[in-house]
This record gives structure tokens, C-alpha cells and sequence, in this order.
């Protein structure tokens, strides 16, 4: 017998799946059992929802890189961060404790594991919208999950809001108490010269020069504490930064914005006591700031996401203040230098005047340095005092845990169709598949086909014959057969 091709015919898959159609309803059945067992073994699970506002931080404590222009691009990692606070060990071990029951070994669920299989953060693009999903055995539990995180989250917040608060209130409260004491000797000074000399008032000539190296020396007052709280800053968060963390560097893109900014700090210092802030000239300088400042913040979120040790947001935003205070340490300098320069010119003014008048101008300008000192300093302090005891305000609760009403799973009407479906194709397959790998020759046909041989008669099953005239029809083909013979 020559090998021939094998071809499947679909009127012949059809008769089989219509022989076989019992079987493929067993199959159907028991599949459909199978997602009744399971439907009822499973328990329900319910889930609840909330929505957080994730606004962009701004308040009375912010360092001074608030004024930082090009911010929008952090919100993104504000937000990541803040998701991330609100899965933290400090606020999620509380609500396991009180929503969840111990095994039969009296353990409550781990930390790993009810975060991956209860608490989901979605954030939705392009907005300040956080929303939190939290599940549960039963819709009062899974709403008061969502409640307990929500406001462990807040809570924690706060306390961190506090802590950093603390740490830039001490620091002011340590400058207040030297610079009031500065203040107090510069003032003794001037009156005792003022005394000796017997000098009360002053000429036009010296109040001139007096104004000016007044307008400079609120900017240095300025930039001198600007500088020093970048640096605590920076050395705070270098504390809080691992080794790998310590050791990054940044980019050469973001030398060169620091470069940048210093130089137009310098222009900008340059100006001092010249033109107003509403001068084009001063207006021209700013902008150009605003565009290096926001090229820098992109450069900042570039490396960080690159380079950062840790996938923690928080352990990311550490490392992209790191950067911005490193910048702003380099401008503040700069900005020192560009000072100095226009402190020596008016020193060869103050050289030029009588001794009596340069001793004069020199306690006067001292006395007002300190006291302007002391003003920024007791200002700030205010200031750092009010956003400790402040409850943050950068998140808002704009939707609270919702009660569900119904499981989200199981899903009894996906459950039993897909179960259908899949006892339908199973028992399908399983009767054609059976069907056409039996090789057995059932009918006249078949022997034809393969054997190449005629059929000479055809005998029926006896089993399946019981109707009268099945069997009259065996006799007349018996007889029929004795005549021939």
C-alpha cells in the first residue's frame, strides 16, 4: 500500500462531534463542576478606593531651593515618593495588626506579602492624582484598610515634615543667638564712637555712601545665610545618604549648568545698587537664571534615574536635593565673589574720607550688617517655627475609602463562561482527536481507499440489530447464499 496524504474532512470532524456529542457534554460538565468547587472554595475578595492629591510643595520652610524655577518635572518623583511613604514599614505593619488575623500559628502576614497581594498605587499621567487600592475579606474590611493607610500616611507625613522642620529650626536658633550678639557689640561699637567722637550726625556725602554700602550689605547678609543653610542642608543630607549614594557625581551637562549659574549670579551681584529689579537689564538676567535652572532640574532627574543606587524614591529624592544644594553652594560662592568685588570699590570710597567720617561709615556699615542679619535671621525663624507645627498640606484627600459592593474576584459569571468555553474546545478536541487517530476501517469506503480491493458483501453487527426487519433483511441475504450454492 502506497503512503498517501492525510486529509481531514470538516463534514467528518462535524459527524464525529455530533456522534460524540455526549461525551463532549461531560467533558462541559465537569469543567463547569470544577469552576463551581472553586467559586465556592475561594473566598471573595473586596476592594476599596481612595484618591490622594499629590500637590507640588511649597511653604513658609521650604529651603531656598524653592525658588528654583523648572520644578514640574519633580512632581513626578513627588508623587513616586510619596507613594512610596505611604507603602512603608511605619505605616503598613500598624494596619496589619489591626485588620488582619493571625494563622493557625498565631502570625500575622508578612510585611513583602501584604504589600504585593493587598495595597496598589496608581498614579494617573499628567495630573497630581494618586489613587490607592487596597483589598480585603469583606467590604468593611477592605474600606477600613484603605482608611488606617490613608491616615498613617498623613500622620507620617507630618512627622517627617516635623523632623526636617526641626532640624532647619535649630539651626536658625543657633545663627539668631550669635548674630543678636553680633548685633548687640556692633551697636556698642557705634555708640561709643559716637561718643568719643562726638559725631551725631552725618553729612550728605557719607549718608550716600552709607545707602549704597547698605544695598550691598543686604545682599551679602543675604547671601552669607544662603550659604550657610545650603551647606547644613547639604551636610544633613549627606548623613542621610548611604556610601554609594555619597560617592555619585554628577554629570558634565550639570558642571556646565552650574557654571552657568554661578555666572550669572556674578552678573546678576554686579548689578547690586545699580538697577532695580524692574530694570530690563536685571529682568534679562533673571530669565536667563530661570532657563539654565530649569535645564538643571532635567539634568537632575537624568542622573538620578540613571545612577541612583536604590530604586527607593525616597532614597532618589535625597540624591537629586544632594545635586541642587551642590548648585546652589557653587552659586552662592560665585555670588560672595561678585560681592566682594564690589565691596572693595566701595572701600576705596570709604579711603577716601577723613579718618573721623571712615570710622564712622565702617561701625555704622557693621551695625547695620548685623542687624540685617539678625532681622533675615528672626524672620525665617518665625517662619521655621509655624511649618513645624504646620500639618502638611502638599497631600489632599479628595476621594475617602469607598465601601464596595461587590467582589472583585472571584467573578462568577466570567468564571463559569470561561469554564464553558474551555469544556466546549476541550471535549471538541479531545472526540476529533480521537476520531481521526483511529485508524480502523469502518466503512465499504475506507476498504476501497486503502485496500484497493472490492466489497463483496457486508455483514452486519449482530449486537446492534433489533428491529424485525434488520433481521428479515440477515435471512433473505442467508438464503440467497444457500441458492448459490
Amino acid at each position: 500500500m502506497d503512503d498517501k496524504e492525510v486529509t481531514i474532512d470538516l463534514r467528518e470532524v462535524w459527524d464525529l462531534m455530533v456522534t460524540g456529542r455526549m461525551k463532549i457534554a461531560k467533558i462541559t460538565a465537569l469543567f463547569l463542576v470544577a469552576a463551581g468547587a472553586y467559586l465556592l472554595i475561594t473566598p471573595p475578595t473586596y476592594q476599596s478606593t481612595s484618591l490622594l492629591r499629590i500637590k507640588q510643595e511649597k511653604g513658609l520652610g521650604d529651603s531656598i531651593l524653592s525658588s528654583v524655577a523648572g520644578n514640574a518635572g519633580m512632581t513626578t518623583q513627588r508623587m513616586n515618593t510619596n507613594a512610596e511613604i505611604l507603602k512603608s514599614r511605619n505605616v503598613i505593619e500598624p494596619v496589619i495588626e489591626k485588620t488582619e488575623e493571625p494563622n493557625k500559628d498565631g502570625k500575622l502576614p508578612s510585611y513583602e506579602g501584604y504589600i504585593k497581594s493587598h495595597v496598589t498605587t496608581k498614579p494617573f499621567k499628567d495630573t497630581e492624582i494618586l489613587q490607592v487600592d487596597v483589598t480585603g475579606k469583606s467590604p468593611e474590611q477592605a474600606q477600613e484598610a484603605n482608611q488606617l493607610i490613608v491616615d498613617g500616611f498623613l500622620s507620617r507625613l507630618a512627622e517627617l515634615s516635623h523632623a526636617e522642620q526641626g532640624a532647619t529650626r535649630a539651626f536658625l536658633e543657633e545663627r539668631v543667638e550669635s548674630s543678636k550678639k553680633e548685633l548687640s557689640d556692633a551697636e556698642d561699637k557705634l555708640q561709643k564712637f559716637q561718643v568719643e567722637n562726638k559725631l551725631f550726625s552725618t553729612q550728605d556725602q557719607i549718608k550716600q555712601i552709607t545707602d549704597k554700602l547698605s544695598i550691598i550689605d543686604k545682599e551679602k547678609a543675604a547671601n552669607k545665610l544662603n550659604l550657610e543653610q545650603a551647606q547644613a542642608a547639604l551636610g544633613t543630607i549627606n548623613g542621610q545618604l548611604d556610601n554609594s549614594g555619597r560617592g555619585i557625581a554628577d554629570s558634565a551637562a550639570l558642571q556646565q549648568y552650574k557654571v552657568q549659574l554661578a555666572q550669572l549670579a556674578a552678573e546678576k551681584a554686579g548689578y547690586t545698587g545699580i538697577y532695580t529689579e524692574d530694570h530690563e537689564k536685571m529682568q534679562a538676567v533673571n530669565q536667563k537664571i530661570a532657563n539654565v535652572q530649569a535645564s538643571m532640574e532635567k539634568e537632575i532627574g537624568s542622573i538620578v534615574a540613571r545612577q541612583a543606587p536604590s530604586s527607593s524614591s525616597v532614597q532618589q529624592k535625597l540624591l537629586a536635593d544632594k545635586f541642587q544644594n551642590e548648585a546652589m553652594v557653587a552659586v552662592e560662592q560665585a555670588k560672595a565673589k561678585a560681592l566682594a568685588a564690589l565691596d572693595k570699590e566701595n572701600e576705596d570710597l570709604i579711603s577716601k574720607l577723613p579718618e573721623k567720617e571712615q570710622g564712622y561709615v565702617r561701625v555704622k556699615r557693621d551695625t547695620e550688617v548685623a542687624q540685617e542679619i539678625y532681622v533675615m535671621l528672626a524672620k525665617r525663624l518665625e517662619e521655621a517655627k509655624i511649618a513645624e507645627n504646620m500639618v502638611p498640606t502638599e497631600v489632599q484627600v479628595v476621594d475617602s475609602a469607598t465601601l464596595p459592593e461587590e467582589p472583585i474576584k472571584p467573578k462568577k459569571a466570567m468564571t463559569m463562561l470561561v469554564a464553558l468555553l474551555l469544556g466546549l474546545l476541550t471535549g471538541s478536541a479531545f472526540v476529533t482527536a480521537k476520531g481521526i487517530l483511529n485508524r480502523r476501517m469502518r466503512t465499504t469506503e475506507d476498504v476501497e481507499h486503502y485496500l484497493e480491493l472490492p466489497v463483496l458483501g457486508i455483514i452486519p453487527d449482530a449486537n446492534g440489530l433489533d428491529k424485525e426487519e434488520d433481521i428479515g433483511l440477515l435471512e433473505g441475504i442467508r438464503n440467497r447464499l444457500l441458492r448459490r450454492k
